[in-house]
Formats: structure tokens, C-alpha cells, sequence
């Protein structure tokens, strides 16, 4: 049975990357594959050498045809404070005598009411999985918090934005979007729904309506009966 899907990132000497982590635990531990969110079909094989329920260290090896190095995880499932569960832990890639580099940290998200898929309005979005009424917690918006506006972050305040490490990252904008930032806790903002979203319905927000500018140039492709981009 699958556990579910997370979203994991980290930075690089280049970019943040992302990654989305499907999993599942059976007789042999857990398996199952990760996969780049950029259009890149599933690249490893993750296979456990443990055996206890909630960590798990396993060698994540190349889908065939990949040429990836082989990369070790050493990863736990837990529940956070505020009820969130997340994987935690670090990666390193190995050498070719199997000797581990300098681990990467990480926090993989995880959220049961959505998933990320294609979206026809740009590249990946992400989808309800379960019908969500209209002001209820989509999601929680985790990230780091910067005064600079991006082409991805969200503003929590009128001087604060969050850069989002998350699903938030992968919410396409739309001119009649269905959810909104609720951050009238801004230790803990959170996106609602606008109104009630059925489970399949991509989930979108106003970029307009949340930064008031938005700071790249993008053709609206949100199928809106009237555009505010």
C-alpha cells in the first residue's frame, strides 16, 4: 500500500530543486521511486535496508537508461507540532567506491488533501484529492521568509513574503482562482478555499490579488471568463 506522496527540496549550488517522492512499505521494507519535477520521467528505485516503521535508509539508484550517481537517503517519517507530517533527513551521493559525500538535509512535505500533476494551464499544478468546502485548510504555506518579492513567493504581510519550499510552489494562477492566503496567523499561514473545490479540480490563487505586482512576465493561460493578467 502506497504511504502517499511527498515534496521534497533543496537547494543546490544553482537552483532549488524539486523533487516528488512516491513511497509505499511492503514485506521488504519500503519502496519507491522519485521523480524531478520538470517534465522527467521516474529516475530511481529506493529500496530500504531497514526495517522499522518510521526511518528508513535506503540507496536510491538510477531508473534504467539514467546516468545519475547512486545516492543514499537516510530518512524519517514524523509528526510535527502542529499535526503536519513530514520526512526529515539527508541525502549524499556515493562514489564509485560506495563512500558517501557530505549529506544534503532535507524536509519532504506531505499533504493528504492534494497531489501534483500535469496542469493544462502551465506545466505542473496542483490537484485536490479530496472534495475541499469552501474556507476550509488546503495546505499549509511553509518556506523561508524574505522582504524580496520572486516570480514564486507569496506575501504573508505587507513587507514579508515567503518563498515557498512546498506545494505552494507548483499553484498555477488564475484570474477567477479558488483559494486564498489566510495568513491572520502569520506564524502559520495557511491556503483556504474560496469556495468549495471538488476533488480532481486543480487548485489555483490570484497572483494579482495576493502581491498586488507581480514581478514576471507570464501569458495567462488561466481560462477565466474575464483576465486581470
Amino acid at each position: 500500500m502506497w504511504v502517499g506522496e511527498f515534496l521534497a527540496s533543496y537547494p543546490t549550488a544553482v537552483k532549488r530543486v524539486f523533487e516528488r517522492i512516491n513511497f509505499r512499505r511492503d514485506a521488504g521494507g519500503w519502496a519507491g521511486e522519485v521523480t524531478l519535477l520538470c517534465g522527467c520521467p521516474d529516475r530511481f528505485y529506493v529500496r530500504s535496508v531497514t526495517a522499522d516503521s518510521r526511518r528508513f535508509v535506503a540507496r536510491m539508484t538510477p531508473s534504467l537508461g539514467a546516468v545519475e550517481e547512486t545516492v543514499l537517503l537516510d530518512l524519517e517519517v514524523r509528526e510535527e507540532a502542529d499535526g503536519a507530517i513530514v520526512l526529515a533527513g539527508s541525502r549524499a551521493r556515493l562514489d564509485c567506491d560506495g563512500v558517501p559525500g557530505t549529506p544534503t538535509e532535507f524536509t519532504a512535505e506531505y499533504e493528504s488533501r492534494v497531489r501534483i500533476a500535469s496542469s493544462e494551464i502551465q506545466g505542473h499544478g496542483v490537484f485536490a484529492r479530496e472534495d475541499i468546502p469552501a474556507g476550509g485548510m488546503i495546505l499549509t504555506i511553509r518556506g523561508e521568509r524574505t522582504s524580496i518579492q520572486t516570480p514564486h513567493s507569496a506575501r504573508i504581510s505587507e513587507d514579508v513574503h515567503c518563498e515557498p519550499t512546498g506545494y505552494l510552489r507548483y499553484i498555477n494562477h488564475c484570474c477567477d482562482a479558488n483559494s486564498v492566503i489566510d495568513a491572520s496567523n502569520p506564524d502559520r499561514p495557511v491556503l483556504r478555499a474560496r469556495r468549495p473545490i471538488p476533488a480532481g479540480d486543480e487548485v489555483t490563487f490570484d497572483y494579482v490579488l495576493n502581491e498586488g505586482l507581480v514581478v514576471a512576465d507570464f501569458a495567462c493561460n488561466c481560462g477565466a471568463a474575464t483576465h486581470r493578467l
